[in-house]
């Protein structure tokens, strides 16, 4: 792992109050409850933080909220922006990000880290509020972008 990622998990320890350490290439750890891991990907040079965001989908998701989460499986293909997925085995909804070593700078990755945190726990909210609402009824064919309001952004 590049020095950069070494300070860079440090300076988030520091930050926490938590001793970080990899275990197998990998540190998990709760922030306000929420599972996150931080994995050491020493082949291309980066870290990848994730959080489980969900144990699965509700049982009826709403199109908006199939919709947000495919427009967010695409996080990955502009820098800086994180992404959502689900596990085929378990699955289990992670959102994820990945910072390449070369150009990560310590002192910003917890700021980094904590707007990540920000952004999987209104993900992992929404997706409980879409578990206990009411099914979802059309939106009036004269108005598709009304549910935009509710768009997760980072």
């Amino acid at each position: 792992m590049a020095g950069t990622c070494e300070d860079a998990l440090g300076a988030l320890s520091a930050h926490l109050g938590l001793p970080l350490e990899f275990n197998d290439g990998s540190c998990s750890f709760n922030v306000g409850g929420q599972p996150f891991t931080i994995t050491n990907d020493d082949e291309l040079d980066r870290l990848v933080v994730s959080a489980l965001v969900a144990d699965d989908l509700p049982e009826a998701p709403s199109r908006k909220l199939m919709t947000d989460l495919l427009d967010l499986g695409f996080g990955m293909m502009h820098e800086g922006l994180p992404a959502v997925g689900r596990d085929p085995e378990t699955g289990f909804i992670a959102a994820f990000a990945v910072y390449p070593c070369s150009r990560l700078v310590a002192v910003e990755f917890p700021d980094s880290f904590m707007k990540f945190v920000s952004f999987a726990s209104r993900l992992s909210d929404r997706l409980d509020n879409e578990r206990h609402a009411p099914p979802e009824t059309p939106p009036p064919s004269d108005d598709a972008s009304a549910g935009d309001i509710h768009r997760i952004r980072v």
